[in-house]
């Protein structure tokens, strides 16, 4: 008798993802980004790249086009600009300078690539015109010698490739600590998870001034800003004690800049 045929079933492929994925952002939302389970800068259609309203009807021109698509180095990830023209205030009456997002309203990004579609919706709220403020986030010290992250819950939705950048844990002795960074899917908190056990002590979250929010907002500086008012972007640090293994635990708002 011969060995019965053996079918080796394919495993499903990764869905495409849209971020951020919250359910609420702000009318000047700067970025999108597009996640692919393989590189897909040879599969990527602009064409098959929409904006639509609550009618599923397509909004005119809200992309901002460039010569050359901002694609990550392994091809993974697509960083979609929306036109400033259409987010950035008093640029004239110029129908073509119209808000792309209306607040109060619903929209759906959509988007068709290696025969998936993916799809997010979300309601636009106000704009978010403030600079970033290091000091209104919250975190929750992880325990001396264990492997918990350390939570920073921000006070906007941030970006996330940025995040995963621009952020770093030091040690007491100020090294850094090798962390793996995991944004929520809308944005709103971060968590840190070091690569060995946390050492007791003071220990130091600092920001890169190349931090944004996803409206393109920085530490100590707003994107959509009066010429002349304010400074520019500027680093920041967080410090936090970890906590011993009867602690409870809290959420520290103490910032610090450097």
């Amino acid at each position: 008798m011969s060995a019965p045929e053996m079918r080796i079933q394919p495993s499903p492929e990764v869905p495409i993802r849209i971020s951020p994925q919250a359910r609420v952002l702000p009318a000047n939302t700067l970025r999108f980004y597009i996640h692919f389970p393989r590189s897909a800068e040879a599969h990527f259609d602009r064409d098959h790249l929409w904006l639509l309203n609550e009618e599923e009807q397509v909004v005119r021109d809200p992309f901002l086009v460039l010569s050359q698509e901002l694609w990550s180095v392994d091809g993974h990830r697509l960083t979609v600009l929306m036109e400033p023209g259409r987010i950035k205030r008093g640029l004239g009456t110029d129908p073509s300078h119209e808000p792309a997002l209306v607040v109060g309203r619903t929209y759906s990004l959509v988007f068709t690539a290696l025969g998936q579609t993916a799809r997010h919706t979300f309601r636009v709220s106000d704009p978010v015109l403030k600079a970033v403020d290091e000091t209104h986030w919250r975190l929750v010290s992880p325990t001396m010698g264990s492997l918990e992250p350390a939570v920073v819950h921000f006070d906007r939705v941030m970006d996330a490739a940025l995040c995963e950048d621009e952020i770093a844990v030091l040690t007491p002795s100020g090294e850094v600590i090798q962390t793996r960074m995991s944004l929520a899917p809308d944005g709103t908190a971060a968590r840190l998870t070091p690569n060995h056990p946390w050492r007791a002590g003071k220990h130091s979250l600092v920001v890169s001034e190349r931090l944004e929010d996803v409206c393109g907002n920085r530490l100590g500086e707003a994107l959509d800003h009066d010429l002349g008012a304010g400074g520019p972007p500027r680093a920041g640090m967080i410090n936090f004690t970890t906590r011993s293994v009867t602690a409870p635990s809290s959420a520290q708002a103490v910032g610090s800049v450097q």
